[in-house]
């Protein structure tokens, strides 16, 4: 096993935009929006993220995530959890990239067929990365992913895309703050404006993302 004098690093590098998972190729459904111009501008980017991340997909992210860190296996759960076919690509493409970089630079081999946020969190426990510094890096990296999307295709200016990164600094804090006690059963979804648009994409007539 690599040895690391501060495990905190390694989320740096796992969260690099060097780092070749190619999380850039995947919108979550927020292409389809953006085309149907259900997105327009930066508060409709915000009121998107905020649902995402207190209703939708990531505040399930989290609660897979601290069970996984508790002991709980359940790569099928949150594989079943995907609410189109394009989310489950999602899932397993960029999980397909972690686990291959994982065996093939950092000696730690992982499961197949096993979504990112599972091989992520084993990495995690694997070289022993506290549990809330792992889920901060996850959710900025997600929502300035996403925000980036929107930078490049609404299009929105590059100072509105960083003034939404900077209000989800605190808005991720507020987020965990309130989700302590969150288990996995809580898990579910009321945002289903991005779940039907998530959908949607798949029968886009020309796209750039894959999701």
């Amino acid at each position: 096993m690599k040895k690391f004098k501060d495990p905190r690093q390694i989320l740096q590098v796992w969260f690099s935009s060097s780092f070749p998972i190619g999380s850039y190729a995947y919108s979550h459904g927020l292409e389809a929006l953006i085309d149907n111009k259900k997105i327009k501008n930066n508060n409709d980017v915000k009121e998107f993220l905020d649902a995402l991340l207190f209703y939708g997909t990531l505040r399930n992210d989290y609660i897979f995530m601290k069970s996984i860190y508790k002991g709980e296996e359940i790569n099928q759960l949150i594989l079943a959890s995907a609410s189109s076919k394009e989310r489950q690509i999602e899932m397993i493409d960029m999980g397909n990239s972690f686990r291959k970089i994982m065996r093939d630079s950092w000696e730690l081999s992982l499961p197949a067929k096993t979504s990112l946020i599972y091989c992520l969190t084993k990495a995690g426990l694997h070289f022993n990365i506290k549990f809330d510094d792992l889920i901060k890096f996850y959710l900025q990296s997600f929502i300035s992913n996403l925000i980036n999307v929107c930078v490049k295709h609404i299009p929105m200016s590059q100072k509105d895309g960083q003034s939404l990164n900077v209000i989800f600094i605190n808005q991720i804090q507020d987020f965990l703050n309130q989700s302590d006690k969150l288990t996995l059963k809580d898990i579910g979804s009321t945002f289903f404006i991005g779940d039907i648009y998530a959908i949607k994409h798949e029968n886009l007539d020309s796209r750039i993302y894959l999701t």
